[in-house]
């Protein structure tokens, strides 16, 4: 993701995938580094050396899955020095001055599903809600991680789309329900919201469209149909400009 959240000490980017950057260079870590940075990361508190060692290495003997951990955690200091990770009184963090992109995301995410209102719903400002979590990492683990992220992003991507259409700015309500639409294309709001959008500027064609294309999806895969709502929203505007 960008780089404009990074602290003075570094930053550790997930979005899309990771990578990590000291004193304003770019720091190479390998897979198993980056496993372990990546399953600190994601627990803001930190954890014990023992939560790591079974987290990462399940099924190895505890004596063995020490042993990995401590050489990680000594190539990782060999790299980076102190100013990546923090492995004092048993606990490994983050080290305080290292940003974190999903944190940031998260929090400005949070703030708009929470009811706080944008100061602006440009639609570049708010581009990172279309990164994917650490996106082609083949560890299980991050999953649940980027199920959450995914869920919050969704969230966030359809009242920036109801916000930026009750203020008129319509070619932005398309494209954060767009946005939403590829986070999660079964979700009927961002699908509605986008109609909706297109009925402002009169174009039921569009309108139109959209409703069937999920229509026809929900029909496909799930054998459902969409709300009355939505039925209702496309098809009375049909129906008047049939009249």
């Amino acid at each position: 993701m960008a780089t404009g959240r990074q602290s003075d000490g570094g930053s550790l980017e997930l979005m899309p995938s990771v990578r990590c950057h000291l004193d304003g260079l770019e720091v190479p870590l390998t897979e198993g580094m980056r496993s372990l940075v990546i399953t600190v990361a994601l627990e803001g508190d930190g954890l014990s050396r023992r939560s790591l060692q079974v987290r990462m290495w399940p099924d190895l003997e505890s004596y063995s899955a020490a042993k990995r951990l401590r050489q990680l955690l000594w190539r990782v200091k060999r790299e980076t020095g102190d100013r990546l990770l923090n492995a004092a009184s048993g606990c490994v963090r983050l080290a305080e001055s290292v940003s974190v992109d999903l944190h940031w995301a998260e929090r400005r995410a949070r703030g708009i599903v929470n009811g706080e209102v944008p100061a602006s719903i440009d639609t570049d400002e708010w581009s990172f809600l279309g990164e994917e979590l650490l996106s082609g990492w083949p560890d299980e683990s991050v999953w649940e991680a980027q199920d959450r992220w995914n869920r919050l992003r969704l969230h966030a991507l359809e009242r920036l789309a109801e916000r930026a259409l009750d203020v008129g700015d319509i070619p932005a309500a398309i494209e954060f329900a767009s946005a939403a639409v590829s986070v999660d294309e079964f979700n009927e709001v961002p699908h509605r919201v986008m109609a909706a959008a297109y009925l402002a500027r009169g174009d039921i064609a569009s309108s139109w469209r959209v409703f069937t294309k999920f229509q026809q999806l929900l029909r496909r895969e799930m054998g459902l149909e969409p709300s009355s709502s939505f039925r209702d929203l496309v098809g009375r505007r049909r129906a008047a400009r049939s009249a």
